[in-house]
């Protein structure tokens, strides 16, 4: 066997843990990186390295004391982002920080701010943090549409979806009709997509991207057969999103640059009584793991966003239980 020389030393990631700290007005806590410090001079959300024999947990609580005399009251690990920069990996451990006290102010010579989530500019932020911009951004609540047979159907679905959206019960609604041809498929989307524009709600398509043209402002949701095929990222506007079923897919589409995830089924659903469900302690697991926001779906009612919230999720996706709840 051919000498090949000294195997590469892999060094182990940098392990950080961060907070997603929001007032009541619902601005962010965000500082700026100190001169001479790795990635000087872009935003951050505060936190720190966790120490040797240090869970993350306990990390956040003892830098964000440290660095702006803010305790901890709740935390909930919402993401794991794993990095590579050119000089170093990292793996952030994203904390959503629920309840705290005391009053921020910077204590190592970082500059501080509370910031609208909807003004954040990516490019002020390293590479890194781009999903937890998405996490500050996405709504609470994932309206899927029912599948209407046809197209005297999907009207009458489409004022439904529509009544829901300005009663308030969802902050996003992904159109979903595959009994439906592409000139029929338009049709529907158009008569949801327009009073959500209206109403700033984003609206995403479960189609082919082909059948798109036309709609510029909407994003693109993939069920598993379409993500699967893709080396990157669909360039498109708007919010992607992706339907995932297990650890792997999470994985998979945290690669592909995707914006957030659906997972499920977590409990007993109507649309597929048979399929095997997570239940929440394995939902928790692999969300607090996701380098992206992941949504509960299966079962999910508007009296299960606070358990899915506590198991680190962005929020709830569903049909009847958001439709109708």
């Amino acid at each position: 066997m051919p000498n090949t020389g000294p195997e590469p030393v892999v060094s182990r990631p940098v392990e950080v843990a961060i907070g997603l700290i929001l007032d009541a007005r619902g601005r962010v806590l965000v500082t700026r990186r100190a001169r001479g410090q790795h990635l000087a001079g872009f935003r951050e959300f505060p936190g720190g390295k966790v120490a040797a024999g240090e869970s993350p947990a306990t990390a956040l609580a003892r830098e964000l004391d440290e660095e702006l005399g803010v305790r901890v009251g709740a935390a909930v690990q919402c993401l794991t982002i794993d990095h590579r920069y050119s000089e170093r990996s990292v793996r952030l451990h994203v904390f959503r920080v629920s309840t705290w006290s005391g009053e921020p102010a910077p204590r190592e010579g970082q500059t501080m701010a509370w910031l609208r989530p909807d003004t954040l500019d990516p490019a002020d932020f390293p590479a890194a943090n781009r999903a937890m911009l998405n996490a500050l951004r996405l709504p609470e609540r994932y309206l899927i549409t029912p599948s209407p047979d046809d197209a005297g159907q999907a009207d009458a679905i489409a004022e439904r979806v529509v009544r829901a959206l300005r009663a308030g019960r969802a902050g996003m609604v992904q159109v979903r009709a595959p009994a439906l041809d592409a000139s029929a498929y338009r049709d529907f989307l158009a008569a949801i997509a327009g009073p959500a524009g209206a109403l700033g709600i984003p609206v995403l398509a479960n189609a082919p991207a082909d059948w798109l043209t036309g709609f510029p402002e909407v994003g693109l949701h993939l069920p598993e057969r379409r993500w699967r095929e893709l080396e990157t990222r669909p360039d498109r506007g708007g919010w992607i999103g992706a339907s995932v079923h297990d650890r792997a897919g999470l994985a998979r589409v945290a690669a592909l640059g995707l914006d957030f995830v659906v997972l499920g089924p977590v409990e007993v659903t109507a649309t597929h009584p048979g399929a095997e469900v997570l239940g929440w302690e394995r939902f928790t697991a692999w969300t607090t793991g996701a380098g992206v926001p992941v949504y509960a779906l299966g079962g999910m009612t508007p009296g299960h966003l606070a358990q899915a919230r506590r198991a680190g999720a962005q929020g709830i996706a569903g049909i009847r239980g958001l439709l109708d709840g």
